[in-house]
C-alpha cells in the first residue's frame, strides 16, 4: 500500500489479528528474539548484538531465508504497547513496528513494514510480495504461540 503526501511518500505492508492473549504476554513473545524461529518460518536466526536484555538502542543480527543478513536497532519499547525498529541503509530506511491493543473484542496485534526514503518505491516493489508472506508466517505464528500458552 501506497501513502502519498507532498514533501515525502511512505510505502507499507501490514497484517492485523485478533490475539488471545494478554498484551503482557505477547510482549514478551516479541521481546525473546532467540525464540522467534521457533513460531515463524520468516526467521532463521535472531540475536541481541549489543544487550542482554532487548531494549531502545539494542541491535538485532536477523537472518532469513532468502534475504541478506541484517542489522536492526530498537528505536523504541513500550512494554505491553508497542515495538519498533529501524534498519538503515544507503537511500533507505526500513522501519517495523509491532502494535499491541487491547479493545472490546480483544487484544489486537498490527506489524507494520513501512519504507522511506529515495530507494523506497524500487525496494517496496522488489520485496512487497516476499514481505507480505512473511509478515503473513509471523502475525500466524504470533497468534498460534501466544494462544497456546
Amino acid at each position: 500500500m501506497k501513502e502519498n503526501s507532498r514533501t515525502k511518500r511512505r510505502y507499507f505492508v501490514e497484517k492485523t489479528s485478533v490475539i488471545n492473549a494478554l498484551p503482557g504476554d505477547i510482549f514478551k513473545v516479541l521481546m525473546d528474539f532467540g525464540q522467534w524461529k521457533q513460531w515463524t518460518a520468516s526467521i532463521t536466526e535472531m540475536s541481541v548484538l549489543n544487550n542482554d536484555r532487548p531494549g531502545t538502542g539494542a541491535r538485532i543480527k536477523v537472518l532469513q531465508p532468502k534475504l541478506p543478513p541484517a542489522i536492526w536497532t530498537i528505536t523504541e519499547s513500550l512494554p505491553e504497547r508497542s515495538l519498533t525498529w529501524e534498519k538503515r541503509s544507503f537511500g533507505l530506511v526500513m522501519l517495523s513496528e509491532h502494535l499491541v491493543v487491547t479493545g472490546n473484542n480483544g487484544t489486537s496485534v498490527t506489524i507494520r513494514m513501512t519504507y522511506q526514503g529515495p530507494l523506497a518505491s524500487l525496494f517496496y516493489v522488489l520485496t512487497r510480495s516476499l514481505t507480505d508472506r512473511y509478515m503473513m508466517m509471523e502475525i500466524d505464528g504470533l497468534k498460534r504461540e501466544c494462544e497456546k500458552r
